[in-house]
């Protein structure tokens, strides 16, 4: 054990560097799974099982921001240690019991035919224990161990992800495989996030339960922006669920997939900096701090033109091969939701500028501005055009949000400024 700790924490030489290499390791792979898993899905079960696994893991990520409660952008910038380890893992427990009963629930009350329960009901267990981690990723980049973070993120996904696709490949059975990766998560949390802990904090319930509902109150309202987002980022696919087939799912799915890739990239840079861009607005270094989140939009915009040329040029054919599917109708919408992904990436962005402010109650409007036009706007233009109504249903709402979340951040420097 002794050993494996070691190898874990590393030699504690050319910190920074791992922390960036580790980061853009975990993320890549965590990004990339959901391509992975889908496509395995798609083509050992087929387009119908296909869609009803994507929108079981969907459904498990919008569960998931139960789970979350958006604790980890408040850790990570609690650099006065306004709350402990304790309060946060205590909080965390409470959070994931919650996440556990909403699944619970909401098949219950859903009750779909007996696979897709059993898959929504996998799903979301297997995306709790990426809740349950993600607390202890939290305290790892809190103390200036990204990379720990990064290995953790790599490690649980790269081994429960193989052993899905292994699963599926061999059993054609989504069941099965959403069952072998649950117990591998389980497996993956137990040998390295909980073994290593303990080099960081103690690993106990908090003493002091009013603090660890005063955090839980300081989060709520990122909380409900978390659920908000994920809904404005999933309102089409599950406008194409109600309104289209289980293979229409899987055919948007797959042109929607390629959107995090923005994100992936846009992330391997600006969270490394969460910590820097907290400090320089905690000590009042206002330039440096609106310096730092121009240069990093910037970036996001020249970014997204050069993936919007690749997947105009590249990316049907690349996809149709993945997938196992002809997707050359689809061409445009592609290119749409590539733009939408360089919003999504900028509105994350900019969310974590707002919440290093601590000022959710403004992101809580922008959100909920988002959430309102998508629930309005999602099934109108799925009726009316289809796969590309989605796309520009995705894009348009991601686009408005980019707005809002942009005059609210300048609103809130001109008055830090003064």
């Amino acid at each position: 054990m002794k050993r494996w700790k070691a190898l874990i924490l590393g030699d504690g030489e050319n910190q920074g560097r791992k922390n960036v290499i580790w980061n853009m390791i975990g993320s890549l792979l965590f990004a990339l799974a959901s391509i992975v898993l889908f496509a395995a899905a798609a083509r050992a079960t087929g387009e119908y099982y296909g869609g009803i696994f994507s929108i079981a893991f969907t459904t498990g990520q919008l569960l998931l921001t139960i789970g979350y409660y958006e604790v980890r952008a408040f850790q990570v910038t609690d650099l006065s240690g306004q709350y402990s380890f304790q309060d946060y893992f205590s909080a965390r427990v409470l959070t994931s019991i919650a996440m556990a009963a909403a699944g619970v629930v909401y098949v219950c009350i859903l009750r779909p035919e007996p696979v897709k329960a059993a898959v929504l009901l996998l799903m979301c267990f297997y995306k709790l224990m990426d809740g349950a981690a993600d607390v202890f990723e939290g305290e790892f980049q809190r103390q200036g161990r990204l990379d720990v973070a990064g290995k953790s993120l790599a490690f649980r996904t790269a081994f429960s992800g193989s052993v899905f696709v292994l699963s599926v490949l061999w059993s054609n059975d989504i069941v099965i495989a959403s069952g072998a990766a649950l117990a591998a998560a389980v497996f993956a949390f137990a040998v390295f996030d909980l073994a290593v802990i303990g080099e960081f904090g103690t690993l106990a319930l908090s003493g002091a339960w009013k603090k660890v509902l005063s955090l839980l109150k300081d989060c709520t309202a990122l909380f409900v922006v978390g659920f908000l987002y994920l809904y404005i980022c999933n309102a089409a696919k599950y406008a194409i669920d109600a309104h289209m087939s289980a293979e229409a799912v899987t055919y948007y799915t797959d042109i929607y997939l390629p959107t995090s890739t923005i994100n992936l990239l846009s992330g391997f840079i600006f969270k490394p900096l969460l910590t820097t861009m907290g400090t320089s607005y905690q000590e009042g270094e206002w330039e440096k701090f609106r310096s730092l989140v121009g240069k990093l939009l910037l970036g996001i915009l020249l970014l997204t033109a050069v993936c919007c040329l690749g997947a105009f040029l590249l990316g049907i054919p690349v996809l149709s091969f993945i997938f196992g599917h002809d997707l050359s109708s689809y061409r445009t919408a592609l290119v749409i939701l590539i733009l939408g992904g360089g919003a999504n990436a900028a509105v994350m962005l900019l969310y974590y500028a707002l919440t290093t402010m601590r000022k959710q109650r403004l992101i809580l409007f922008s959100y909920s501005v988002a959430f309102l036009l998508a629930v309005g706007t999602a099934p109108v233009l799925i009726k009316r055009c289809g796969i590309l109504g989605g796309a520009c249903c995705y894009t348009g709402i991601m686009t408005v949000l980019v707005v809002l979340l942009f005059a609210c951040c300048l609103y809130q420097y001109q008055r830090a400024v003064k």
